[in-house]
């Protein structure tokens, strides 16, 4: 086999992977996908439906579909997992035939879920609760949730940082209503907090660097209109969409507590208003 016989052969698996994957895609199963693409009733994304979920255009990401080679970023090709729901396999395909090499060392992918031992009691707590929960560290890396929290926000099936996601990723712009005034700016005063209580820890650090490489993060990082916070305010409700409710809007109260057993970690709780 010739070297463009193989290269053909790539861009052909990529383009039946994402087919398929936009074809078995249900977009109500993605927050906020039919607020911003309109009401769906059946299963399938097109093309330009993934290009604007993933905040890409239409020609970017019909490029990759295509098999073509460009410089796509990890960023972009993890959005692009996320928003297909693709499974390891199809991932590790999409991601290795796209960038001609094998997935990155840890030391050089975005900080994510560290694992961690936490007490059985807090453990059963966390899982029993009546509302979605979860427990992160001062890191915003999750040490674990509950079905609940899973179930309202995907992205942490793939283990992401709460910080990383909430600032820096498109679904996350999607599913929370009023990103930057309700959502992104008080998180950004907590992480500005944290970045100077923590700023010699390594880990931290990598947070604040991945976040500061989003241009609108960035331009909330040097905002002088940062509110003065150092966890959510539970007094102050928020708005997001939710998978498989359309365009209907819920309201939350963020309220956190920390574990005695836990003292570097939050547990928190979103309650409906």
């Amino acid at each position: 086999m010739t070297l463009t016989d193989s290269s053909d052969s790539g861009a052909q698996t990529i383009t039946r992977i994402l087919r398929n994957a936009r074809a078995r895609r249900d977009p109500r199963d993605i927050p906020g996908a039919e607020a911003l693409l309109g009401r769906r009733v059946r299963p399938g994304l097109t093309q330009l439906d993934v290009a604007r979920l993933v905040n890409a255009s239409s020609r970017w990401y019909r490029a990759l579909e295509n098999g073509e080679q460009r410089n796509y970023s990890d960023a972009f090709l993890g959005a692009v997992r996320r928003i297909l729901n693709l499974n390891d396999t199809e991932w590790d395909l999409v991601y290795r035939l796209s960038r001609h090499r094998t997935m990155p060392p840890p030391d050089q992918q975005p900080p994510r879920v560290r694992s961690a031992r936490m007490p059985a009691a807090i453990r059963t707590l966390l899982e029993q609760m009546p509302f979605p929960a979860y427990i992160c560290d001062y890191r915003w890396d999750v040490l674990g949730y509950n079905a609940r929290m899973a179930a309202d926000f995907p992205w942490l099936l793939h283990g992401l940082n709460v910080m990383l996601w909430a600032l820096t990723y498109p679904e996350a712009r999607n599913q929370l209503i009023d990103w930057e005034r309700g959502w992104a700016a008080p998180m950004m005063a907590q992480l500005r907090v944290h970045a100077e209580q923590w700023r010699h820890d390594a880990g931290m650090r990598a947070v604040l660097d991945t976040v500061l490489a989003d241009p609108d993060a960035r331009r909330l990082w040097n905002s002088s209109d940062l509110p003065a916070l150092s966890h959510p305010d539970s007094a102050v409700p928020r708005r997001l969409y939710l998978p498989r409710q359309g365009e209907k809007e819920f309201s939350v109260v963020l309220v956190t507590m920390t574990p005695d057993a836990m003292p570097a970690c939050r547990l928190m709780v979103l309650i409906p208003v």
